[in-house]
């Protein structure tokens, strides 16, 4: 009897990994999601045409350099002077949140978008989300990050893109 019950035992943890690798094979074949490293420069001005921010804060632009060339539109959702930190940072500086859309040749790629403007040091940091996307951006996942400075005019931002950005499209 002992025997046997060793003998199942061991059926069934055989029967369970190969269901646990017959799952992660096919939701591997299944996804095939695809990561690329994407970078470029980004400029973008503040505009007022077609802002529907609820804060007022939209931009245009271009990035180039990069598998998202394309022209670029922000709009902020929400922005909090002083970063959020009344008690630590100066009200200038500013943390924002909105939606960042790029459309590029191989399809378009709406981004959420969180950064910080350090009002005295005329720079700027942001992570980006990607939320959704069209063409070869379908599905998109991953973050990357766009850095840089407010122009010597303080008419916009210039700054540089780099991180990871991955697809469920084969056409990648």
């Amino acid at each position: 009897m002992a025997f046997g019950i060793k003998s199942a035992g061991l059926s069934i943890s055989v029967c369970l990994a190969a269901a646990v690798v017959a799952s992660t094979v096919t939701r591997d074949v299944q996804a095939d999601v695809r990561c690329f490293p994407v970078s470029g420069k980004i400029h973008s001005l503040f505009t007022s045409t077609n802002c529907t921010s609820p804060v007022g804060l939209c931009t245009v632009g271009t990035i180039v350099g990069g598998d998202l060339d394309g022209a670029t539109s922000f709009q902020a959702l929400d922005a909090a002077p002083s970063a959020g930190l009344p008690a630590v940072e100066a009200a200038a500086n500013l943390s924002y949140s909105g939606s960042l859309t790029i459309v590029a040749p191989r399809g378009t790629l709406t981004i959420r978008d969180l950064g910080v403007i350090d009002a005295a040091g005329l720079s700027f940091t942001e992570i980006e989300r990607p939320a959704s996307g069209t063409g070869a951006y379908a599905s998109p996942s991953g973050d990357f990050f766009i850095s840089g400075a407010i122009t010597d005019a303080g008419d916009g931002f210039t700054g540089a893109l780099h991180g990871m950005l991955c697809s469920d499209r084969s056409d990648r």
